[in-house]
């Protein structure tokens, strides 16, 4: 392996990173009949399997003679690195952009069986097939124009690269706002309703309209209803206690602005955005479907609440 230079192996490396998009966009298209630009990044390029191809040409150099070797070495070395790198923007960016839950014999929804598999037949395709070409083609190119070449490929790769991490830990404090505004409506919600379900008399019934458990409607909060529909209930539980003696109590003041002040809260909270980010954002989440759908509603729900606000 030491016979590149390394101004060869950037070129391996942006080269491996172009077709890693080719493949991930192109399935996706196939598979969504539309087009579709797969990535963390905005550009036609993704690093993973660019990191992937230069880890596994290594692991595999010492078996280049043994097909079985390649592979099942090929296969190890991209699992981990794809556990790793999953695990690694979970907890930085706090949500998975990709996620194999849905597949049988996945370990955290890092990584698959399935996809396992299929690393190890592409590090055999990788070996035996794609970098004898791409080698070929890069020691075609001149020093010269190789540097020129990844010196303006560096500017833009590297100027996608801050503002998508700029763009995902907006995404990150979104997400974080979300999920401290749930937790805290949730518990105004419990609390209000325990105070309605004590007036629960056969008018009051009525005008209140809770008739489901505490701990029912808690789940329903935490599981199937949206934020905005959250915050409506708290306003109507609100609205029908206003009229009763209930309305006098110190919990129920308390709660009262304790939901005010959450609801204020989470305006705040929401990241200032302007068009660029906006838009990094926004292709961000098309372009990753491990975010999952109910986040992404949310986010549009925030956004609307800070719109509002404004007004």
């Amino acid at each position: 392996m030491d016979k590149y230079a390394l101004i060869q192996w950037i070129a391996f490396f942006y080269i491996y990173c172009f077709l890693g998009w080719c493949f991930e966009s192109g399935y996706a298209t196939i598979k969504e009949r539309k087009p579709t630009n797969r990535g963390f990044l905005r550009g036609p390029y993704i690093p993973i399997y660019a990191f992937g191809a230069i880890f596994v040409l290594i692991i595999t150099h010492n078996f280049q003679d043994n097909i079985l070797g390649v592979y099942f070495s090929g296969m190890i070395a991209a699992t981990i690195l794809e556990y790793v790198t999953g695990y690694v923007m979970e907890k930085l960016f706090k949500v998975k952009y990709w996620d194999y839950s849905d597949h049988k014999l996945n370990l955290n929804g890092y990584i698959s069986f399935s996809s396992s598999i299929a690393w190890g037949f592409l590090s055999i395709l990788l070996t035996y097939f794609l970098q004898v070409n791409v080698s070929r083609f890069v020691s075609k190119i001149s020093e010269q124009n190789l540097k020129t070449a990844i010196m303006v490929v560096n500017i833009i790769f590297f100027s996608d690269l801050i503002l998508s991490i700029k763009a995902a830990f907006s995404i990150a404090k979104a997400y974080a706002a979300l999920e401290k505004a749930k937790s805290e409506f949730s518990e105004v919600k419990e609390k209000l309703s325990i105070i309605a379900g004590g007036l629960l008399t056969g008018t009051q019934n009525k005008l209140i309209g809770i008739k489901d458990s505490v701990a029912e409607r808690m789940s329903q909060a935490n599981d199937m209803l949206s934020l905005s529909s959250l915050k409506s209930e708290i306003e109507n539980i609100i609205s029908s206690l206003s009229n009763t003696v209930a309305s006098k109590t110190p919990t129920f003041l308390e709660q009262k602005i304790k939901y005010e002040v959450a609801r204020e809260k989470l305006s705040l909270s929401f990241p200032k955005i302007g068009k660029v980010m906006a838009f990094f954002i926004r292709n961000m989440i098309k372009g990753n479907p491990g975010l999952n759908k109910k986040y992404i509603n949310q986010v549009k729900e925030l956004s609307e609440i800070k719109k509002r606000n404004r007004k």
